[in-house]
């Protein structure tokens, strides 16, 4: 479930103190993944009552370029945001090499965080906190289920699996 994991890192970055958000997200028309990981993201910051004039977002392709670009974008706002969420673990990885590249320091200058907890999570300085998907066993349920439809079951029903937030090094507090 794309919108409660969303929903879940929000807020873990809203228990954080951040309030400016700055998104990097997919073309939500036709992508229901980031229409509804933006979506949980809303979810949170409406429970909390934080105001939605306090988010952007830049809608893009997933890439490292774009993800470089996205950040680009976010560092010349003002105010600039305390947090960029990225739609998936690729343009965070994105984001976080451009911000090294023009020195600005993650997670204390701003933080990033991903979703997928993809290879490049766990190598790109600092790590990445991201949202665990479990990969390996959405692919199995779907091969299973997949099977279940070829063989006539008439019982077949979606499988909702549990995701992980995990906190590595580029997520921190707000410096006041």
């Amino acid at each position: 479930d794309n919108r409660k994991a969303a929903t879940l890192i929000a807020h873990q970055i809203f228990k954080l103190g951040h309030k400016h958000i700055g998104i990097i997200t997919a073309h939500t028309e036709f992508n229901d993944r980031a229409l509804d990981r933006l979506d949980g993201v809303r979810d949170a910051m409406e429970s909390l009552k934080i105001s939605i004039t306090n988010l952007e977002i830049v809608p893009t392709t997933y890439s490292l370029k774009s993800g470089a670009e996205g950040f680009e974008y976010f560092m010349a706002q003002r105010p600039r945001p305390t947090v960029i969420i990225c739609g998936n673990d690729v343009l965070a990885t994105g984001a976080i090499t451009r911000a090294n590249e023009m020195g600005i320091k993650i997670p204390d200058e701003v933080s990033i965080t991903g979703f997928d907890d993809i290879d490049l999570a766990e190598v790109i300085q600092p790590n990445l906190t991201t949202v665990h998907v479990p990969h390996r066993r959405m692919g199995e349920s779907a091969a299973r289920l997949l099977l279940d439809v070829i063989n006539g079951k008439e019982d077949c029903k979606s499988v909702e699996l549990e995701t992980d937030i995990i906190i590595r090094q580029s997520l921190s507090q707000v410096k006041i």
